[in-house]
Formats: structure tokens, C-alpha cells, sequence
């Protein structure tokens, strides 16, 4: 039997296990804002290939909680889910240089240069994204622009149906609404507002993105190009058949974390989407015989398939976690 003082000291060793844990995922994901896009927004320099000086870095209000060890040991043992670096550094001219592996889309700094002032781009976009629904966009020319607002009230968790129907407009070419809550009106928007889409991503959206709607989808926006529908888990072959039909232009394709497409339809797109380059299907469930189809198929078209264990360098990319080249950019 326990005694007291054992029950409390295994009480305070949970407690302190548990204040480690959620310090350390704090930090992982303080560290992956930094280095995917935050460091120019908070007035990091940024060096060739996208790394950052740590010491610099360190000085971040944000970072006062954590010690330069704890950062630098994060750096080399922080995994992605497929088991991946996150992180990887570098030595150079007596700096300690960091940066993230994938996903790195810098954002401009909001401030001139120097001084806590923001810019007049800064201030516009502030005044439209607060006002939104006082603004008609239908017109508007520029999609770079377009697209700084969307990802400017996502960031901002504001991004929603009332502002979406603002700002889907034809200029549109690229739209990431990776985990925005979306419904069926606002899908069915997509296509109305933006027939000249070569580049969605609905990753996380899947509690919305059926079939039949992706269905109608990809019916509509027939130069499609990129498309990213990872963990739309309730998709099926016959979206597959929909991607076959519609899809010519098809060059990117992520169905990664979706279980309910079958071996045979996958290998039926590989077949019929002949412009397609890039196709992750991580988590699939492939079986040995499948794997060798796939590879065939792949090896003189230059397909790169993202697979979990397979290993040919042809096939193959280096860093399982490669993303889709357009996927996060803002335009």
C-alpha cells in the first residue's frame, strides 16, 4: 500500500510532467510560427534559404520563457507525424542559423523598417478586412491583394462565410482554406464567384466536402491544377472518378489521412490524370502488388508518389514531408 508522502510525490511528478509537456508543445509551436512565416512579421532578419539567427530570435518576447538549450534540443528532436525533421540548423560566420524544413512562407513585416510605424499597405488592409462587408470586390483586379486578406482574417480567426462572400471574387486563382469552417453554400460559392481557380486546398474540411459536392466542384472549375483534400475523410472512389472526368489539368493531388478510397480507383487516376506530377497518398493502405503498379506507372511519367515506406528513389521524395508546391503561398 502507498503511503501519503509516496501517492503526493507521484502526484507532483505528474504535475511537473504535465507542465513539461504543455511548455514543450508551446514551444514547438511558437517555433514553427517563427520559421514558417512569422520572422519578418516580427522583425527577424531572415538569410539566405530561409534560416534565422537564434540569438536574435531568443529575443523575442515570445521566447522569454524558454532557454537557448531547450530551443537548440527542439530544433534536432522535433518530429512531424510522418517522422520527419521539423527543424534543422547551422553554423555560419559564428551565428547559430535555424530553420523550418517545409511549409516556410514568410510574411512582409507590417512596420517600416526600424520602428514600431506600420506601413500604409498594413493600414488599408487593416481598414478593408475590418469593414469588409462595406466593400464590393467583385471587380478588383489584383489577387495578390485579395489573397493578403484572406489569409490576414484567417490568421485572425475572422474568416467566415459573411467575409468569404466578399471576398471570392473571378480575379481568384489560388484559395487555401485550410481548416476555415466552411458549409455547402460556401463551396457551391466557390465556384460560382471563382471559375478561374487553378489552386484550392480544402484540407480539414472535411465534415463539408462530400462527393456529390465535390462532384459539382470539380465540374465547374476545370482548370484546377493543385488540390489539396487531405483529411476530407468522407470522400470515396467516386471522387477519384470525378478528379478522372473533370480534371485534365491535374498536376498536384494530396489524399492523404482518407481511408475510404480504394487501391484499385488510385491507381485508376494515376492512369487517366495524365498531366498529374505529384500525388500523396501517405497513409493509404497499398497492398505490395499495388506498390509495384504504382511505381511502374510513375517511373517514366516522373511522378513523384508520397507513400509511407516507399523507398524508390525515382518514385519517391526524399523528404516525406514535401508539400505541394502552392499550398499555404499568399498571393
Amino acid at each position: 500500500m502507498l503511503s501519503s508522502v509516496d501517492v503526493n510525490d507521484i502526484q507532483e511528478h505528474s504535475t511537473n510532467s504535465k507542465t513539461n509537456d504543455e511548455k514543450e508543445c508551446r514551444l514547438s509551436k511558437r517555433l514553427c510560427y517563427i520559421l514558417r512565416y512569422g520572422a519578418m512579421k516580427e522583425g527577424l532578419e531572415i538569410f539566405e534559404g530561409g534560416f534565422v539567427d537564434v540569438s536574435q530570435m531568443m529575443e523575442l518576447d515570445m521566447m522569454k520563457h524558454h532557454s537557448l538549450e531547450d530551443v537548440l534540443q527542439k530544433v534536432e528532436t522535433s518530429l512531424s507525424h510522418r517522422g520527419a525533421k521539423r527543424f534543422e540548423s547551422k553554423t555560419e560566420n559564428s551565428k547559430t542559423l535555424i530553420r523550418a524544413c517545409f511549409c516556410r512562407n514568410f510574411e512582409l513585416s507590417t512596420y517600416h523598417e526600424g520602428s514600431n510605424v506600420p506601413t500604409l499597405l498594413a493600414n488599408c488592409l487593416d481598414h478593408i478586412t475590418s469593414n469588409i462587408n462595406m466593400y464590393d470586390l467583385e471587380d478588383f483586379p489584383d489577387e495578390y491583394l485579395i489573397n493578403k486578406m484572406i489569409h490576414r482574417l484567417k490568421r485572425q480567426k475572422k474568416l467566415n462565410n459573411s467575409t468569404l462572400r466578399q471576398l471570392l471574387v473571378p480575379i481568384l486563382e489560388h484559395l487555401d482554406l485550410d481548416g476555415v469552417y466552411v458549409t455547402e453554400g460556401t463551396i457551391k460559392l466557390i465556384w460560382r464567384s471563382c471559375p478561374n481557380l487553378k489552386v484550392i486546398s480544402l484540407k480539414d474540411c472535411g465534415y463539408v466536402s462530400t462527393d456529390n459536392l465535390m462532384e459539382q466542384l470539380l465540374k465547374n472549375l476545370p482548370s484546377l491544377e493543385s488540390i489539396n483534400l487531405c483529411a476530407c475523410k468522407h470522400l470515396t472512389d467516386r471522387t477519384l472518378k470525378a478528379l478522372c472526368r473533370y480534371s485534365k489539368n491535374l498536376r498536384q493531388l494530396n489524399l492523404s489521412w482518407i481511408r475510404t478510397m480504394s487501391e484499385k480507383a488510385i491507381i485508376d487516376l494515376m492512369i487517366k490524370c495524365t498531366q498529374l506530377k505529384h500525388l500523396d497518398i501517405y497513409d493509404h493502405k497499398i497492398s505490395p502488388e499495388g506498390r509495384r503498379c504504382m511505381v511502374d506507372i510513375a517511373k517514366p511519367r516522373g511522378l513523384t508518389v508520397v507513400l509511407k515506406g516507399l523507398n524508390d528513389q525515382q518514385v519517391a521524395p526524399a523528404n516525406p514531408c514535401l508539400m505541394l508546391p502552392n499550398f499555404g503561398l499568399t498571393w
